[in-house]
């Protein structure tokens, strides 16, 4: 049984930064193997085990939230599997935007690959709820052989009319929410396709007159479709740094302008310098409850406990992850081995945090 308990006040004046955001994995189930997930790799710890979250586990988080007075700028209902295939999506999604009503999410953000963007999902989707809502829509090709080569499957079709269906539901409803994002992660893999997949979802959304223009490394604010490239994030500095060439040459071949290119270096330390973010504003519950820091900690390395065992107010605000900050604020990761040699704080895929920040929230 799960048992919450209301935390202190100070809790509240930490949970609100700019540019922060908790991750919900409902499910590291998955109906793809993309070659840039965790789910490709024979053996992953991370997906020794599959399950989905429990809905009362979903809600129980919420209502901890509620209970607090916390604020995250963004609730990201994703991780590593599809959360479309959660027998409870549904449920949970309204749960989620019940609580953003409340003021605890400023915007309901989810990621899926669309392979089960069926008539159900879409009527859950296209909901009169004011709350601001980002569904990016993981395509990654524009052809069917290399959809199969980069997502392990082939679903190309399957998924280009859900898509589409999808975009004739909310031209038809007239529905402002969600945002379709149409994501392509540019590698070596589909450099090649990102002008046909700009002029095919571009096209799709006009013809259905729905405003669409087209940004790189970071979504653009507002409400209109967004066919969306970014870079490709990688386990070792050598290969990110190869990637972030070809993102660059490819986004300037494209003529696609990149508003943070400093942050896609050519050369890339294996050594963390940099101050991370991730301890004051991105925690991530997996599927099975356990906390922890960032998404780049997929094998738990950094967790806290479990949110079946302690609120997660206790844990993300309690005495071990300031004990953990205070160390992080001076760059000291000693005992974070995963952390010592992450490089993500100089990525384009990281938010930023600023020495007054960690001051005012400790």
């Amino acid at each position: 049984m799960l048992v919450f308990v209301r935390t202190s006040a100070a809790s509240r004046a930490k949970s609100s930064m700019q540019g922060s955001y908790l991750v919900l994995e409902t499910t590291n189930t998955c109906s793809l193997a993309c070659v840039h997930c965790s789910v490709s790799e024979a053996g992953h710890p991370h997906h020794a085990r599959t399950g989905f979250l429990p809905l009362p586990t979903a809600e129980a988080v919420f209502a901890d939230l509620r209970a607090v007075g916390a604020r995250f700028d963004t609730l990201i209902l994703f991780w590593l599997g599809e959360p479309l295939v959660h027998p409870a999506f549904g449920p949970i999604y309204q749960a989620a935007l019940r609580t953003a009503a409340a003021g605890v999410f400023g915007k309901l953000e989810l990621h899926t690959n669309a392979t089960h963007l069926t008539a159900d999902k879409v009527r859950v989707a296209l909901n009169l709820a004011p709350i601001p809502q980002v569904w990016h829509l993981s395509l990654d090709a524009a052809t069917r052989p290399t959809y199969r080569a980069v997502k392990g499957a082939d679903r190309f079709d399957l998924v280009e009319t859900n898509v589409r269906g999808f975009l004739d539901a909310k031209a038809a409803r007239g529905a402002r929410w969600p945002r379709p994002v149409f994501q392509f992660i540019v590698s070596e893999n589909n450099a090649a396709e990102v002008a046909p997949f700009r002029s095919r979802w571009e096209a799709a959304c006009r013809s259905r007159g729905l405003p669409v223009r087209t940004a790189a490394q970071v979504v653009p604010p507002g409400e209109d479709a967004v066919v969306f490239f970014r870079q490709l994030d990688c386990p070792t500095p050598a290969e990110q740094a190869r990637q972030n060439a070809v993102f660059r040459d490819t986004m300037a071949g494209a003529g696609i302008a990149l508003p943070r290119e400093d942050r896609s270096p050519t050369t890339i330390a294996d050594q963390n310098v940099a101050v991370c973010s991730c301890f004051w504003k991105s925690p991530v519950i997996g599927w099975d409850g356990t906390v922890t820091t960032c998404t780049r900690d997929n094998r738990f390395t950094n967790a806290l406990g479990n949110v079946a065992d302690m609120p997660f107010s206790t844990l993300w605000w309690g005495s071990e992850m300031a004990a953990r900050r205070s160390r992080v604020a001076r760059v000291d990761y000693s005992g974070l081995p995963v952390c010592a040699s992450c490089f993500i704080p100089r990525s384009s895929n990281s938010t930023d945090i600023t020495p007054a920040e960690i001051e005012a929230h400790g």
